[in-house]
């Protein structure tokens, strides 16, 4: 990842590409500061309920971004009951918090999740291959799932992608000469920013 931008330098459109770029390729290096984010669901008790994920995925032009999931786990439930979600990532080493409230649907079973699934690394796979449901209350932990064999597609009912739709995306990026903040808004294009106090 590059330095955080100068967003006074910018406008609306060049941000948002700047973003886009550093969203794509946060998806394919486990290195760059936005590989990981922050996903708020609401739990069935009404608590917002957040948890780490890994960004598989961006797409500018349908504003989605995308993680994948068990279809057991507690955050796919939250996200039948209500599809809402907040995103979140912070890059420490170079100060940039990006901000998204989204809307998920959840691919499972689908040509969406199969495709995911057909890219998917053995040990990513090896997440799915558990007989028990993440979340489940266990007598001890268990040992590292063993990656499926090449063929072996029986935890892919287990699997999920969730695209997260998004109508606006907030960045800020935090420089000693000021920290500068804005919103921007991607629904139409050209998009348009609304410049926030930081």
């Amino acid at each position: 990842m590059t330095a955080a931008p100068d967003l006074a330098a910018l406008d609306a459109s060049a941000a948002w590409a700047w973003l886009m770029a550093e969203l794509r390729a946060a998806c394919g290096s486990a290195r760059h500061g936005f590989h990981l984010f922050t996903v708020a669901t609401l739990g069935g008790d009404g608590r917002p309920d957040a948890r780490t994920v890994v960004l598989r995925h961006v797409d500018a032009d349908r504003r989605e971004i995308r993680f994948h999931t068990d279809a057991r786990s507690p955050k796919a439930a939250d996200l039948r009951r209500d599809p809402r979600l907040a995103l979140h990532w912070y890059d420490p080493a170079n100060r940039v918090q990006v901000r998204a409230a989204a809307t998920a649907t959840i691919h499972h079973g689908d040509d969406v999740a199969a495709a995911a699934w057909a890219a998917a690394q053995p040990m990513s796979r090896a997440c799915y291959t558990s007989p028990t449901a993440p979340g489940t209350p266990i007598d001890d932990f268990l040992p590292a799932p063993a990656p499926p064999a090449p063929g072996d597609d029986l935890s892919l009912a287990h699997f999920a992608v969730v695209a997260c739709r998004f109508d606006a995306i907030e960045l800020l990026a935090l420089h000693a000469s000021g920290h500068q903040r804005a919103l921007i808004h991607v629904r139409r294009h050209p998009v348009t920013w609304t410049v926030l106090a930081p």
